[in-house]
């Protein structure tokens, strides 16, 4: 037996725009700051791992069935303001983390606006039967 499937051809755009505005001004930033100061890239441990907590937290929301512009604004959001708070106590440039950041988040985003949308269950399912039913 074939079973049928079925085209969809409705993608999120919706991510587009913002991947590209993310990928854009991020790229932007740390040009910038690198060609103001060539050391300016040279992050401190603290950075480092601000940095890495920011792009792995949304890549994990990401992994895990949010979508994208939730992740954005539920764990990027709060993680930016955090690295703000630790580059002005640090005494270390803000711009080429948040230009990292931003262009690795961009990155993300560009692939995610051509996934086809979810679309939403008509009911929760409550067992693995229902949810794949047999072919027969």
């Amino acid at each position: 037996m074939a079973f049928e499937t079925q085209k969809i051809t409705v993608r999120s755009s919706g991510n587009l725009p913002i991947a590209l505005l993310l990928l854009g001004s991020g790229a932007l930033l740390w040009i910038r700051a690198a060609a103001r100061t060539p050391a300016a890239l040279a992050l401190l441990p603290g950075a480092d791992g601000c940095l890495t907590a920011g792009i792995v937290g949304v890549l994990l929301a990401l992994l895990h069935g949010i979508p994208y512009r939730t992740a954005l604004l539920s764990v990027a959001a709060p993680l930016v303001v955090v690295q703000l708070v630790a580059s002005e106590l640090a005494g270390s440039s803000f711009l080429p983390t948040l230009g990292i950041e931003l262009t690795a988040l961009g990155l993300f985003g560009l692939p995610l606006s051509r996934l086809p949308r979810r679309r939403a269950a008509d009911r929760p399912v409550r067992s693995l039967r229902e949810a794949h039913p047999s072919p027969s």
